[in-house]
């Protein structure tokens, strides 16, 4: 039976850089030859990987995709492999007789299509499957790490992680530097690989205190430099406690909690090195958006710092420093530091003031990238976590509401572990979805489906980690600062910024819709966090992208791993120029042209958007141009009207407007990344300046690399606000644009409002002249239709032709000449209003005396109230007409009779009105109401 050894048509582009990545790259016919030639350290590492992918095998044995998938994920892999083989030897036959025929028909070599060898020989190890003999399984056999590996069985727990913690499957980094000597491998029985690439677990690397490099160390020769892969607060703390190999130490994660510590007492227990180093003013208190806070995770940040902090001193110590409450000097070293930044005497204070060794803390955001389905998955994750975390907490208060607190206790720690295992079943196992719904789409043949069902169980294993990293830190006292796009970070307050992130530039330019194997990506902001400890390590964290687990050409690190592999032992000469290099790879991620990767040409992906709305800008002025010059030659009403209706349409210009601001905002949000990073590493200058260059080796060159560096960092900030400059340039020429369409469209609206007017007055005559027409013929027709009435009664019949004409035309003229005399002559209408004004009065006048003597009549008959309504009516004349010189008009006149005792009478007496001899031409009424009141 011969092994397997066709070569791939295709060489991977990225070299395995460890001793697991090498192995894998390697066919299963020469993995044996190639793990025999390892050492016993490298060998125990493929072990542990290969009782790690065990695991995840049988962990998510029992994972389907969607709830309505009936059989699990590995056992459909499983079925889809089998019919895929069946199918493929099915077909291998005839195959193979066609390759063969082929190659015998050409027997000259250059005729033949390249490849065809190779097809033969991969036809002929498929021809083997469907034998399924003995022989064959054997062979199937032998080549199965179980047959030549040993030791899978049983677990070391010296070398293993425990597959029951939330950090498993996560490595970290370790590299070491040797003064005079370049960069060394250490020889720790937890680390694997050899220099800059030796990996470490982070279970082992912060919980095994026996073995774990990560120590004080006092000699000063030797650099290490470790690495955390995320921004996990509960990571550094660990990481930092066992560096300087402490235990319990307590920080105050909750503003509450620090509240309360203020108003104790002091114990008698002093604080540790680590609560010193991460003290609040320096970590939690720095924090925003903490695990407290209803806030999105992603608002979590650290806030841009540099902070220079003694350092303390080392057990045993006589120095007069030691005396002193490290607290005290912490605090007063960081608050001049702070105080010194806009003077001149920070480097003569810190000389003076602080001596001995310093510590330096800096925290910094830097610009990443990530592609957009992963992005996608892992915002689900962090939904369902924080779902089930709104989920337990509520109900945890709920639980308080009806019990004591031991219940209370009791009933949240039952329902936590069902939440846990419910949230572990829904993100890693069991009928858990791997995304948002069903999946869209599944290939349907058999070697479509074994790729595509592989590919996905490949995801759950490369992204288990993570998840289970988000589940278990999310929402804790120290918690997990995750990723955010570049909108996130901006509106840290926005629960959802799907929308935003899919309005990117980058994601727009690299989705592409007319190529289907087009990846869109999106731009992230990530975090730094670096401690330079003992001027001899440093402690950083800063997150992969999402689901790493294997080689990642375009992770930070690598950079920096890549880059220390290549530099001579003589650049880095102090703890200081290794920090420099970390913190330069991280800030020029979208600036580096030199890594073949998938990374994103951040630069020339936003100068072609400008390009192209400046392009728009440019079509939309052609076409303002040349409807202005339409208009001005023709000049009709019509085409006014026309040119107003795309006037008023400003969809083009407002959506080449809208993208111009989207690129703007973005590019502001990127220059306002770099001014923090240039301001943290003005700090960092400051704090290396006032450590003294004169009494640290090193110190002068690192100086000029950090200046170099903030040079660099301004240069890269200068190059996006240059981009920005002709971005907005051509914003305001189309909001120019805007303003002469609105001017063009008020002048148009003029114009065709005056003709308008002109035509109103055109229309107008017309109408006079229809009216005057109407004057004419109306008169016409009614006497010739009067005149035409067969009556015996008006002419019986005999009146000739002749005299009904004169009749018509005489009375037709009469009144056409009336109509026309009061439509167009004001004299005309002057004396006709005066003459039916006359008329009126005069019959006023006759009727009026009439009238009034009905009226008073009638008095006598009238109620109270009518009475005194019709009095007080004629008041109002009188007053009016200014009778009896002004005086009022007497209503009642009361007289009294006291004569006879015993009775009262009042009498009331009205007369008088318009009477004679003092109104001049009035009449009189006489007396018209007497009445008696009182008892007789």
């Amino acid at each position: 039976m011969q092994p397997y050894n066709v070569e791939d048509q295709y060489a991977d582009p990225v070299p395995a850089t460890d001793i697991w990545a090498a192995f894998l790259a390697a066919r299963f016919s020469r993995r044996r030859e190639l793990y025999d030639s390892f050492s016993a350290p490298d060998q125990e590492l493929v072990r542990k990987e290969l009782r790690r992918i065990r695991y995840l095998r049988e962990y998510f044995a029992t994972h389907r995709l969607s709830p309505s998938d009936r059989t699990p994920l590995v056992s459909s892999l499983q079925k889809a492999h089998a019919r895929w083989r069946e199918r493929a030897s099915r077909r291998c036959k005839d195959e193979l007789a066609r390759c063969e025929n082929e190659l015998a028909a050409r027997t000259t070599e250059k005729y033949r299509r390249p490849g065809l060898q190779r097809d033969r020989a991969i036809l002929k190890q498929v021809a083997q499957w469907e034998l399924n003999t003995k022989e064959y399984a054997e062979f199937q056999q032998s080549i199965c790490p179980e047959s030549y590996i040993s030791g899978l069985e049983a677990e070391d727990d010296t070398v293993d992680d425990n597959t029951r913690e939330s950090n498993y499957g996560y490595n970290g980094w370790v590299i070491a530097f040797e003064k005079g000597q370049g960069g060394i491998s250490l020889t720790n029985p937890l680390c694997h690989g050899k220099f800059p690439h030796q990996k470490i677990a982070v279970q082992k690397l912060l919980y095994d205190k026996a073995n774990t490099p990560l120590k004080r160390s006092r000699d000063s020769r030797q650099l290490r430099y470790f690495h955390l892969q995320a921004n996990n607060m509960k990571w550094v703390e660990d990481a930092v406690s066992r560096y300087y190999d402490e235990e319990g130490s307590e920080f105050d994660g909750h503003r509450r909690s620090y509240q309360r510590k203020l108003y104790q007492h002091s114990t008698a227990k002093g604080e540790s090195n680590t609560e010193r180093l991460l003290k609040r003013e320096l970590w939690h208190g720095q924090e925003r958006g903490g695990g407290d806070s209803h806030l999105p995770p992603h608002s979590r940040q650290i806030r841009p710092r540099c902070a220079l902090v003694p350092s303390p001193s080392w057990p045993g110590s006589n120095k007069d420093e030691s005396n002193r409450t490290p607290t005290t000097a912490t605090t007063a070293a960081v608050n001049y530091f702070e105080a010194a930044k806009n003077t001149n005497s920070e480097d003569t204070y810190f000389r003076s003031a602080v001596s001995g060794s310093q510590d330096i803390v800096l925290f910094m955001p830097y610009l990443h990238w990530e592609i957009e389905k992963r992005l996608v998955r892992m915002t689900n994750v962090v939904r369902k976590t924080r779902r089930m975390n709104e989920q337990e907490f509520d109900f945890e208060r709920r639980s308080k509401r009806r019990g004591t607190w031991g219940s209370v206790v009791e009933r949240a720690t039952a329902r936590a572990q069902r939440i846990n295992s419910t949230n572990s079943d829904q993100l890693n196992g069991g009928t858990g979805e791997l995304e948002e719904g069903s999946p869209p789409w599944r290939p349907r043949s058999p070697l479509g489906s074994y790729l595509w069902q592989a590919s996905k169980l490949f995801q759950l294993i490369d992204e288990a980690a993570d998840w289970r990293l988000i589940s278990d830190h999310l929402y804790t006292d120290s918690p997990l600062h995750v990723r955010r796009t570049l909108e996130q970070y901006y509106y840290w307050t926005a629960d959802d910024t799907t929308h935003r992130d899919r309005q990117q530039v980058v994601y727009r330019e690299t989705r592409m819709k007319n190529d289907i194997e087009a990846i869109p990506r999106v731009v992230m902001v990530d975090q730094l966090w670096l401690w330079i400890l003992d001027e001899n390590t440093i402690i950083s964290a800063f997150p992969r992208r999402w689901g790493r687990n294997k080689p990642d050409p375009s992770a930070v690190h690598r950079a920096i791993r890549d880059h220390l592999a290549t530099i001579d032992h003589s650049q880095v000469t102090s703890i200081y120029d290794l920090a420099l290099i970390i913190i330069d790879e991280c800030s020029k991620v979208f600036f580096d042209r030199t890594k073949p990767d998938l990374r994103p040409e951040v630069v020339d992906i936003f100068g072609s958007a400008i390009s192209n709305t400046a392009e728009k800008k440019t079509e939309a002025y052609e076409r303002f141009g040349r409807d202005v010059k339409r208009m001005n030659a023709q000049d009709p009403l019509q085409t006014a009207e026309e040119f107003l209706r795309k006037s008023l349409n400003i969809k083009f210009e407002w959506s080449a407007l809208m993208e111009a601001q989207n690129v703007i905002d973005q590019l502001q949000i990127m220059q306002e990344i770099f001014t923090q990073q240039i301001t943290v590493m003005g700090d960092f200058e400051k704090a290396l300046r006032a450590m003294g260059s004169e009494h640290h080796e090193g110190l002068r060159s690192a100086q000029e690399r950090a200046t170099a560096l903030v040079a660099e960092m301004k240069l890269r900030r200068d190059e996006l606000e240059n981009l920005e400059k002709r971005q907005a340039n051509t914003r305001t020429q189309l909001r120019e644009l805007l303003d002469m369409k609105q001017q063009q469209s008020g002048i148009i609206e003029a114009k065709a409002a005056i003709r308008r007017a002109d035509e109103s007055v055109v229309q107008g005559r017309s109408i006079v002249v229809f009216t005057v027409v109407t004057i004419f013929f109306l008169p016409l027709s009614f006497f010739a239709t009067l005149f035409g009435m067969n009556a015996t009664e008006f002419n019986e019949g005999s009146m000739r032709l002749s005299t009904q004409l004169i009749y018509m035309f005489g009375l037709s003229s009469v009144v056409i000449g009336f109509s026309l005399s009061v439509a167009f002559s004001t004299w005309a209408r002057t004396v006709m209003f005066g003459a039916f004004r006359f008329s009126f009065a005069y019959l006023a006048h006759k009727v009026a005396p009439q009238r009034n003597k009905n009226t008073t009549q009638h008095l006598s008959g009238a109620s109270a109230h009518a009475l005194r309504e019709f009095m007080i009516t004629k008041q109002k004349e009188w007053e009016t007409a200014g009778g009896a010189g002004g005086t009022a008009l007497p209503l009642h006149q009361q007289q009294r009779n006291s004569k006879k005792a015993g009775r009262r009478k009042s009498s009331w007496t009205t007369s008088g009105m318009f009477g004679t001899g003092t109104g001049g031409g009035g009449f009189e009424l006489g007396r018209f109401w007497k009445r008696r009141r009182g008892a007789e």
